[in-house]
Parts: structure tokens; sequence; C-alpha cells
């Protein structure tokens, strides 16, 4: 008879906090590219790599990696963004000056905001 009780109980239970951290992963894959933009690094892109990564069970992110040729030193950046059928990879190409926004953590600058430049030096 307590079995009958408590069997379900613990799979209400066990779905209740499934779906609850389902939740709050979801809410952070939206929110992936959110954040306050701190540091700006300019310079020419030397390498550009875009790719698909599972970030939980059916959330996917494309995280485009790309090193960048700064005044003084190689700065290598991520620009991480939640992946959809309608998610495209960010519009540059290598030798091109850009402009980026984000913020460091460790080695690494995630970036928020690309801005290209054109051959004037003007944003475009």
């Amino acid at each position: 008879m307590v079995t009958a009780v408590v069997i379900p109980i613990l799979i209400i239970y066990f779905y209740w906090i499934t779906r609850k951290e389902a939740g709050k992963q979801k809410e952070r894959w939206e929110n992936l590219c959110k954040f306050p933009l701190e540091s700006r690094v300019e310079g020419k892109v030397i390498q550009l790599n875009t790719e698909r990564k599972r970030f939980y069970h059916q959330l996917y992110t494309l995280d485009t990696t790309i090193r960048i040729q700064g005044s003084d030193k190689t700065i290598t950046v991520v620009h991480k963004q939640p992946f959809m059928s309608s998610t495209q990879s960010p519009s540059i190409s290598l030798g091109e000056h850009i402009i980026v926004n984000g913020r460091w953590e460790n080695d690494l600058f995630l970036v928020g905001e690309i801005i290209t430049k054109n051959k004037e030096g003007q944003p475009k």
C-alpha cells in the first residue's frame, strides 16, 4: 500500500525537478550572448572557425572562434550564439579589419558585438 503512494510521488517529484532544470538551461541558452560589453578589441582577422556545439540536451550553440592580430599581439575571441535553423555565423572574412566589443574571461575574449571596418577605417 505504501509503495502505491510513494512511487508516483517520487516520479512526479523527479519530473518536476527535471522540468525546472530544463527551464533554467533554456533561459541560459537564450541569454548566451547577452552580457555587459566591458572591453573593445580591434585588429585584422587572421583565422576564422565556426562550429556547432551541444549546450544542453537538444539545445546547441554556434561558436565562432576568431584570431585577431592586434597592434602588439594575437588575441583569440569567441562569439557564442544560440543555434536555431535561422542562425547565421557572423559575416566576416579573413584579412578584414574588425572591432569587437565584449568581456574578458581568463585568456579568451567573449564577443557580444562585431563591427567591421571599411577600407578608410570607418565602421560600416
